[in-house]
Formats: structure tokens, C-alpha cells, sequence
């Protein structure tokens, strides 16, 4: 089976349905002999900001010397970006020697498993063919029940919990909590973010009933630069960098990086050789693409994959803070329409002196013509796009040099965005 040959295979996987439980995901790993069980696993976990701090801490162990397999979602770049060692993608032969041995177990039983079920199987058998030290890992959605909670972690990650995959998480913050809260296990340290009263109450609960140790992130941490354009931190505390640079724009990745560097200190507890070095150059080696992305300058394209109403409240910050003047921001939105569209345009529209709307071509994505409804209740009127690549490169000819060009919502209109722009 070569590459193309395993893509279609995957392709009659279920996409867009989730499909909670742990049984598929087992079936196929017992099929490859259960690569999951020979490395350790660090298991990142939350509504934003997870794959930001997967990044940052496969980036330190890397430089640390270690062999360091990172799984994510969803590709951005290319379908074999999510698995990655030491920041190389999967090979296309790797990848279709793997599919073609899962291939007859996919619809050997009635209960087929999802593409993402799929693509975690050939993930960890990849990571244990190449001989990973440990892994970082983010969960695809919730926690408890996702494909990927079949690993041995040494450490979890809860970066916080808000409103988001309501239909299938729960309609409350305590509900969601719950289900991410469901990758805490006996005797591994859980770190947490910043979480509401409710959301911290269910994660305390839980981690005390499996018996997991809670660590708060206790990391003073202030940000150097102004302006949202750099990111120089400042570190108060011992045994870490007194300042790292981050090349991940965006003052709201502060708190990504306070947890990162708690995670840094209890892996130094349990054993893992961190030296403040490796700290500070795997930081500021961390690249992540579609997260306050700058794609060029005079007009100033930025890209974030902010699909949630938090994340959309944060980038609105993020966005002021980088241009002061609204008549100069300008932005390009799509949304998948089982998203809180109302309340992602309410936090993003008022900001903006132009507003182009658009759909990208997932078969989930919101049309241009009803996402512009939503808009037009916050501001007189907005451009309608068929696509993408239209509507950033009109966008660009109507800017003034000195303006910003906002391209966010969904991570697959940031994706058509970036080939647009000619990204790689």
C-alpha cells in the first residue's frame, strides 16, 4: 500500500462523527501489540491554548537531548503534521507501512472506528518504531473518553475549560471540567491553568478520588515586550531562565508558558535532566503554526485559530493591544457551523473597522451568506467571500500599508489562509 492507497483508506473512516469510548481505539492497538504501553506520555488537556503548550515542552525536551514524539490536532500544514518526531513529520511510507496493517481491522466489526481513533493508533506505533524517550500529547476532545487516553503519562495538563463542543461535552463548565478532568491517573502529577470556581471544584474532586497529585501554576512569569510584536518573558524563581524569548506572538500565550515551565520542574523532580539552557533555546525554538501567526508585513497578516468564544475574547485583546486604532484592523472570519457562532462574533466584530466573512471548504463550515447575518447585528455591513483565498487576497489590496489583517475562526480557514499566503 503506498501513501495515496492508505489516504483513501482513511478517508472512509468516519470524519466529523465523534464517537466517545475506548473500545475501537484498543482493538486497533492490540492489532500492533499495544505500542502505547513502551513510552511515557505527557497528556495535555483543555479548551485553548493545549497545542501551544505541547509545542513549547516537545521544544525543551528536543533540546534537552531527548527523542521526543508529538501528536496533534488537527493538521494545519500538511495531513502527517499531527505526528511528528522531533519535529519531522511522519514519513509517507511510515505512514502507509502502519494504515496497511490496521487496514483489515477497520471494518472487521460493526462498530467502525473514526479517522481520528485511526490516526492515533498509526501515531503511537510510529513513536515506538522510532524509538521515542517520551511523548507529548494532545488530546483530540474532552479527555476521558478520547482515542488518545489509552497512554502511560507522567505528567497531565489541564490549560483551562470553557464553553466549547457543547453536544457532546455538556452545557456547563462543571460538565466539560469533568470530561478533561478524566485524564488524571493514580500518582501523576495533574498541572492546571487558570480555571473557573466551578471548573477548579470538579478537577480537585476527581484528581482526589484517582489520587492524583494538583499543582497550580506557581510560576511568576512577566511579559517584557509591548505591543503584542515580541515575546520576551521575564522568569522570577529558581532553577529556571531569568528570561526566554518565545516566538509564539500573543500576550495571552503568557499563561501557556507559565505552564510549561511548571511542567519543566516537576519533570526535573521526576527525574528528566532539564538544564536551564535547554529551557530557554527549546522556547525559543518553538514554532506553531495558525497561533498569532505573523504571514507578512505593510499590510500586517495575522493568523489564530480562535474557534470558541474564549479563545475569540482573548484574540479581540490580543488584536487592540496590536493595533491601537480600530479603523485600521481589519478581519476575515469563518466558522464551523456547529460552533457558538453568535457569541464568537459578538466577542470579535465590534473591533474591527472592516469585516470580510467566508467559509472554508470543510462540509461543516457555515455558509458566507449566514455568517454575515451574525456579523451585520454588530456592524452596518460586511464583505461576503466564496472563499478563503478570495477574501485574503482582496482583503491585502484594499489595506493600507500600515494596516492589520485578521484571519481567524476555524483552524481550516486559517489552514486555506496560510496556502494562500504562500505558507509551508
Amino acid at each position: 500500500m503506498d501513501y495515496a492507497a492508505s489516504r483513501a483508506l482513511l478517508d472512509r473512516l468516519p470524519q466529523f462523527e465523534v464517537k466517545p469510548g475506548l473500545e475501537r481505539i484498543d482493538r486497533l492497538l492490540s492489532v500492533l501489540g499495544h505500542p502505547e504501553r513502551s513510552f511515557p506520555a505527557i497528556h495535555v488537556t483543555g479548551t485553548n491554548g493545549k497545542g501551544s503548550v505541547v509545542a513549547m515542552l516537545a521544544a525543551i525536551l528536543q533540546c534537552a537531548g531527548y527523542r521526543v514524539g508529538r501528536y496533534t490536532s488537527p493538521d494545519l500544514i500538511d495531513f502527517r503534521d499531527r505526528i511528528c518526531v522531533d519535529g519531522e513529520w511522519v514519513s509517507e511510507e511510515a505512514f502507509a507501512a502502519i494504515a496497511a496493517r490496521l487496514g483489515p481491522e477497520f471494518f472487521a466489526h460493526d462498530d467502525i472506528p473514526s479517522q481520528f481513533e485511526a490516526l492515533t493508533a498509526i501515531a503511537f506505533e510510529h513513536f515506538r518504531a522510532r524509538f521515542v524517550d517520551l511523548t507529548v500529547i494532545e488530546v483530540g476532545l474532552g479527555g476521558r473518553f478520547d482515542a488518545t487516553n489509552v497512554v502511560a503519562p507522567i505528567l497531565t495538563v489541564l490549560t483551562n475549560v470553557s464553553l466549547d463542543h457543547t453536544a457532546l461535552l455538556g452545557s456547563t463548565v462543571a460538565e466539560i471540567a469533568w470530561e478533561k478532568a478524566g485524564i488524571a491517573k493514580p500518582g501523576v502529577p495533574m498541572v492546571i491553568g487558570k480555571l473557573h470556581p466551578n471548573a477548579e471544584a470538579v478537577v480537585t474532586a476527581e484528581c482526589a478520588r484517582v489520587g492524583a497529585p494538583l499543582h497550580d501554576t506557581d510560576v511568576q512569569v512577566e511579559r517584557k515586550a509591548s505591543a503584542g510584536r515580541a515575546g520576551a518573558y521575564l522568569i522570577h524563581g529558581d532553577d529556571l531562565p531569568q528570561q526566554v524569548d518565545l516566538p509564539l506572538l500573543g500576550a495571552y500565550q503568557l499563561d501557556n508558558l507559565r505552564l510549561a515551565l511548571t511542567c519543566v520542574l516537576l519533570l526535573r523532580e521526576r527525574g528528566w535532566s532539564l538544564p536551564l539552557d535547554a529551557v530557554a533555546a527549546g522556547l525559543a525554538s518553538v514554532r506553531w503554526p495558525g497561533r498569532w501567526e505573523l504571514m507578512q508585513a505593510n499590510p500586517a497578516v495575522l493568523l489564530d485559530g480562535a474557534h470558541n468564544v474564549a479563545a475569540a475574547s482573548v484574540v479581540a485583546q490580543a488584536i487592540v493591544d496590536w493595533e491601537p486604532d480600530r479603523q485600521h484592523r481589519t478581519l476575515l472570519v469563518g466558522i464551523l457551523r456547529d460552533k457558538d457562532v453568535g457569541g464568537v462574533v459578538a466577542a470579535l466584530a465590534p473591533h474591527f473597522g472592516r469585516i470580510g466573512v467566508t467559509a472554508s471548504s470543510s462540509p461543516r463550515a457555515l455558509g458566507s451568506d449566514e455568517l454575515a447575518v451574525y456579523v451585520e447585528k454588530h456592524v452596518g455591513r460586511c464583505i461576503r467571500y466564496d472563499s478563503v483565498e478570495e477574501g485574503v487576497r482582496d482583503l491585502v489590496r484594499r489595506a493600507d500599508p500600515r494596516d492589520t489583517i485578521l484571519v481567524t475562526g476555524s483552524l481550516t480557514v486559517v489552514a486555506e489562509a496560510r496556502r494562500a499566503l504562500g505558507g509551508l
